[in-house]
């Protein structure tokens, strides 16, 4: 995939129309990264190359018809996806296609072969794609929460039973939640294990701060709180489920979304609204002496993993963090099909992720910040670490959030090899948010957004600026150059509104954003581009209405 992803960069071409083409052939049938278990598994695919004109696709097992991405597949991000497409006929187009599909009802220990074939506007089927081949696990033991003693009555702290629980999942088992909510403080997942929550179970994070400990350690976590779910140093982690974790961070305001703390009375807000993140935030102000700005930034996030190898997330509501939903620090990272329900808490990132090989399709996000945000570290300490990227955003609906697709602000040792296609972004800031600093490093490169929805942006729907600061922020690092943006291709686009330039470009004198491509993009009522210090700003088949 990211071959494609430098060769299309590299090109830069028009490309003749899809009705003049046949259907091709699929390629780049795979398994979404550890989704196999005993029973089911999901499949993933490249996009079709420009100039196909695959409608849908019919899904085949061991050459068999099982299926069909004609009718979406019932996740929380294609239902809203979906919805929105009917609503928006005329925004929408043709530019979205769906092209992931859940296969279910396997057996397990088995070996199956799974085949796609693409579908024209004339219902006539393209030749075969790649065989894939995958064998479902055995049937895993199971262990159930409730025998080690936790309760689910909303009332009694389950640390202590759950963390027994967990301890004593064997290899390649399942530890179950069911029926009820079930309040806990910190927990340590460990590997090769599935943690699983059912439709009818909540964890729920407890609001003592003494359930929780400061991290000494970690690129994003140290002198924070850790979470309600930690791992370090593991692998081979699965969390799924149709139930939820809940961070407990914030009250809700009378419009059902979480207290947002202003920045001009955010101590009180705080104070008025927070949960988790006010115990959390009094404790360090009166029992450890930090000012309002430090002890507020030692929140902790939701669920906190640090060099974690091969994870996948699926299926839960994930809501109200203190401070972010997830932060990850590991590779091998797949997130599909969470609901993702962080507005307007404060700092409520969805995602932070710092990284390689990582996957986000299928979710809902409503976030109080940045959706799916990358991080690769900040000053020069951080300029010699590994890039961050190979990911692969698709299929996903955001609604409220600061970012999309968001590089940075943390960009020292590069974002790269980044696709993000077939989204839609409805009341979202900037969809497409690229930011760094004048003493950042780094920046981001090698990246494609295409095919993306966008309605209502309260900002701009592409932005690429040096000039990003946070008045919140206390992390103190040495300084470096200036962070830089650039061979980014956004293509095939449609976007309806935005408050401010549609696309800018923000760059300083001495290090300029650069190679950043526009090809095949509609913006109405929107206004116009703003470049400032960019150099080889391409804007190609641009129209503003």
């Amino acid at each position: 995939m990211f071959k494609k992803i430098l060769a299309a960069l590299a090109v830069l071409c028009f490309i003749m129309p899809c009705s003049l083409f046949a259907a091709q052939a699929p390629e780049g049938l795979k398994p979404i990264f550890l989704s196999t278990d005993d029973t089911s598994t999901w499949l993933c695919w490249d996009r079709p190359v420009k100039g196909d004109d695959a409608v849908f696709y019919n899904i085949y097992q061991d050459g068999a018809k099982i299926g069909s991405t004609k009718d979406v597949i019932n996740t929380f991000g294609t239902k809203a996806m979906k919805k929105f497409q009917d609503e928006n006929p005329e925004l929408c187009s043709d530019l979205i296609m769906y092209h992931s599909y859940h296969v279910t009802n396997l057996e397990p220990d088995r070996e199956y072969s799974f085949s796609i074939k693409a579908v024209n506007k004339n219902g006539e089927e393209s030749p075969e794609s790649n065989i894939c081949k995958i064998k479902t696990t055995a049937t895993p033991e199971v262990i159930d929460a409730k025998n080690f003693g936790a309760v689910g009555d909303g009332k009694t702290l389950n640390t202590e039973a759950l963390q027994k629980a967990i301890d004593a999942v064997p290899e390649n088992g399942v530890l179950r939640i069911s029926d009820g909510i079930f309040l806990s403080g910190a927990l340590y997942l460990k590997s090769n294990m599935t943690l699983l929550i059912e439709k009818n179970a909540t964890l729920l994070a407890a609001d003592d701060p003494n359930a929780y400990k400061m991290l000494n350690s970690g690129i994003y976590t140290k002198g924070r709180y850790n979470g309600l779910l930690n791992g370090v140093n593991i692998k081979n982690l699965r969390i799924v489920g149709e139930g939820t974790i809940d961070g407990n961070g914030w009250l809700k305001d009378k419009e059902g979304y979480y207290r947002k703390a202003a920045s001009k009375t955010r101590e009180e807000d705080v104070r008025n609204g927070g949960i988790l993140a006010k115990t959390q935030t009094l404790y360090l102000m009166e029992k450890e002496g930090r000012e309002f700005k430090k002890a507020y930034n030692g929140r902790g996030s939701t669920l906190t993993l640090d060099r974690v190898d091969n994870l996948y997330i699926e299926g839960l509501t994930m809501q109200n963090p203190s401070l972010h939903m997830i932060v990850i620090v590991g590779d091998n990272v797949a997130v599909n099909n969470v609901n993702f329900l962080t507005y307007d808490a404060n700092n409520g990132d969805a995602i932070d992720y710092t990284g390689k090989n990582y996957t986000v399709t299928n979710c809902y996000i409503d976030s109080g910040d940045d959706s799916v945000n990358f991080n690769a570290g900040i000053g020069e300490e951080a300029v010699g670490m590994l890039p961050v990227g190979d990911a692969w955003i698709f299929n996903n609906y955001t609604r409220h959030a600061h970012g999309g697709v968001t590089l940075g602000s943390h960009t020292a040792s590069w974002i790269e090899n980044i696709l993000g296609e077939d989204n839609i972004y409805e009341l979202t800031e900037i969809p497409f948010r690229c930011k760094t600093s004048e003493t950042t490093g780094g920046g981001g490169r090698n990246v494609i957004f295409r095919h993306n929805v966008m309605k209502d942006i309260p900002i701009n729907a592409f932005l690429f600026t040096t000039n990003y600061t946070d008045i919140y922020a206390v992390g103190e690092f040495k300084e470096t150059n200036a962070g830089v943006f650039h061979d980014i291709l956004v293509e095939d686009c449609n976007v309806l509104n935005t408050k401010k330039a549609a696309f800018k470009v923000e760059g300083m004198p001495n290090a300029k954003h650069y190679n950043i491509t526009l090809r095949n993009v509609n913006i109405r009522g929107g206004v116009k581009e703003e470049i400032n210090n960019g150099e080889n700003i391409l804007q190609e088949n641009v129209i503003y209405n």
